[in-house]
């Protein structure tokens, strides 16, 4: 128990046992809907036969989601235990897997935050409401079984009361959620994590800052990364991450090459600030190809893009650094976002001119707290990359938040929505079917982000305002196989408590194009049902394909060698790490 991480003692997995628990409210849903009964006995048979079956299997379900819950009870009380033994006895902060300092007697801002009596309420809290979301299952689909057995319900009927269940789960849910939220809280622990991370990210630029600017420019071992790959901004600045990172594993100097930039003639500098402040220009020697002869001691090395690297250096991404793995791995829930949004904050600095520009143009959109960040990507990204959605796909879960928010906070003086989108009769749509919401557009942003307009100054500027804001808001609502979605959802990490919770996409999990095979882990075992699930054993890995977001993943079981879908709520994702050397 020593080895565990901070994030049973903050609570988070209980919000994750409720979270499991939602998803039998979306099978609810995604089955609702039924033919109304015919007047051919054998086909009504049929149709209860299998609701039945149905709600035998949910049943089935609700009972692994708690004893999930269940299991995590006792780990949870050992970790408290350690927790109390560790301050009261002044042990070092290495006594328990170096997750927390010991408290000091200077009011040192890194010590642990200490519980008490309100901590243990909350707990208590978490605990009974997940005994009643069991309770309430329990009993309602004992009554409908009833129901079933003793009459014939219509459609519509059975609609009914399925809906109904689905609602009194989601009323469940936001309370023990903000419970749970409000127990990760508890003690100061928030403004700790935040504190940590923030210690975390200056000592990481820090780092980046001495290797862009050596002593002796002239000599120094550089990585040479142009600038001009053939796709969008959110792809092309991902790009840059990439050869960031390559630089910071392999202790060089990250040199980019924007000449003739497909954006600006300016290049990189007319909207940022430089990379380096003394090394930008890449010297006269020879340069060698990444991955060649000899090119581990050259001076100069370019590399390609990530999709054509024949060999991949474990310290793709994914990874994280090594030397930061037990402490960045502790504080958040998924640690190489918050990696790469800290390179992409330091990457994506707007020069003085821009940042005014920028600050004048929040002031006039009215960017405020609370808000819900919401992009939607369409025009030439539909039927090749992504799928349609809906405006009203994306606002389930905006009113979620403000429900949510409203139980904690009270009811906010306005629900902002923050809309950046390519199309630009979107604002006009979601004000005319939502008006209980005031949305934030740049509608000049949206215009200009059309594909005749895309690539120009205004496009360019326009983009990169549209992802800082939506780094800024709340919660963020898009699609992640946008990388304008996912350059926003790695910016929001920094300068913030754990923010990797803070979203929901419509369609991918997150990933970085070209990265190292993303993986989780068993924590649970798990039976399959049927020829088209995993059997899991705690310890298994498993190559995750997809989250189908109804509390199953899809994936390939390294143990078995076959995909299948799987619980996600009985695994956790790999975090893989790395030794980097940046020369430090």
């Amino acid at each position: 128990c020593n080895t565990m991480r901070l994030r049973l003692f903050t609570g988070k997995h209980f919000i994750f046992v409720c979270l499991a628990i939602w998803s039998l409210a979306l099978i609810y849903m995604s089955n609702q809907r039924f033919e109304a009964p015919a007047e051919d006995e054998k086909s009504f048979s049929w149709t209860l036969k299998d609701l039945r079956e149905r709600i035998n299997d949910l049943k089935l379900q609700s009972d692994k989601i708690v004893l999930f819950s269940d299991q995590l009870k006792p780990m949870y009380e050992e970790l408290l235990r350690l927790r109390h033994s560790a301050l009261s006895s002044q042990l070092p902060a290495s006594s328990i897997g170096g997750q927390f300092a010991t408290a000091s007697r200077n009011g040192d801002s890194m010590a642990a935050p200490r519980l008490d009596w309100g901590h243990e309420r909350l707990r208590r809290r978490v605990q009974d409401g997940i005994r009643e979301v069991r309770f309430m299952l329990n009993g309602q689909l004992a009554k409908l079984r009833k129901e079933l057995s003793e009459k014939r319900p219509s459609a519509s009927e059975i609609d009914g009361r399925l809906e109904g269940l689905a609602e009194s789960v989601n009323e469940i849910i936001r309370l023990v959620g903000v419970e749970g939220e409000a127990l990760a809280e508890a003690g100061g622990a928030a403004d700790w994590r935040r504190r940590r991370l923030s210690r975390l990210q200056t000592e990481l630029v820090n780092r980046i800052v001495k290797l862009q600017n050596p002593q002796q420019c002239q000599s120094a071992k550089k990585l040479i990364c142009n600038l001009n790959k053939g796709c969008g901004f959110g792809c092309q600045a991902h790009h840059v991450l990439y050869c960031m990172t390559l630089a910071y594993a392999t202790g060089r100097t990250f040199v980019l090459d924007s000449v003739n930039w497909r954006y600006s003639r300016g290049g990189w500098t007319s909207v940022f600030e430089p990379l380096s402040k003394t090394c930008t220009e890449r010297g006269s020697a020879g340069a060698k190809q990444w991955g060649s002869t000899g090119a581990e001691d050259a001076q100069l090395v370019e590399v390609p893009i990530i999709d054509a690297m024949a060999h991949k250096p474990p310290y793709l991404p994914q990874a994280i650094p090594a030397d930061l793995y037990e402490e960045l791995s502790g504080l958040h829930g998924n640690p190489f976002v918050w990696f790469a949004g800290v390179l992409l904050n330091y990457i994506m600095r707007p020069n003085a001119a821009f940042q005014r520009q920028l600050d004048d143009n929040a002031i006039r959109l009215g960017f405020a707290k609370p808000i819900v960040g919401v992009q939607v990507r369409r025009t030439d990204k539909i039927g090749s990359e992504a799928a349609f959605h809906d405006i009203s796909e994306y606002m389930v879960w905006v009113e979620e938040f403000y429900k949510t928010y409203e139980l904690r906070h009270g009811r906010p003086d306005k629900m902002r929505v923050l809309l950046a989108t390519d199309d630009a009769n979107l604002l006009n749509e979601a004000a005319r079917r939502y008006p209980a919401y005031t949305f934030l557009s740049d509608t000049s942003s949206s215009r200009s982000a059309s594909v005749r307009d895309r690539y120009s100054d205004g496009g360019l500027r326009g983009v990169i305002s549209d992802v800082l804001l939506l780094s800024k808001t709340d919660y963020l609502v898009c699609t992640f196989s946008s990388q304008v979605c996912r350059l926003a959802y790695e910016l929001m990490q920094v300068g913030r408590d754990d923010s990797s919770d803070r979203f929901h996409s419509l369609d991918d999990v997150y990933y970085f194009g070209g990265q190292l095979p993303l993986e989780v882990t068993a924590r649970f075992a798990h039976k399959s049902r049927d020829s088209s699930e995993l059997d899991l054993s705690p310890g298994d890995v498993i190559g995750l394909a997809g989250n189908h977001w109804d509390g199953y993943s899809l994936g390939q079981s390294r143990r078995l060698g076959r995909n299948g879908l799987f619980p996600a709520y009985k695994t956790e994702l790999v975090v893989r790490k790395a030794e980097m050397r940046p020369g430090l």
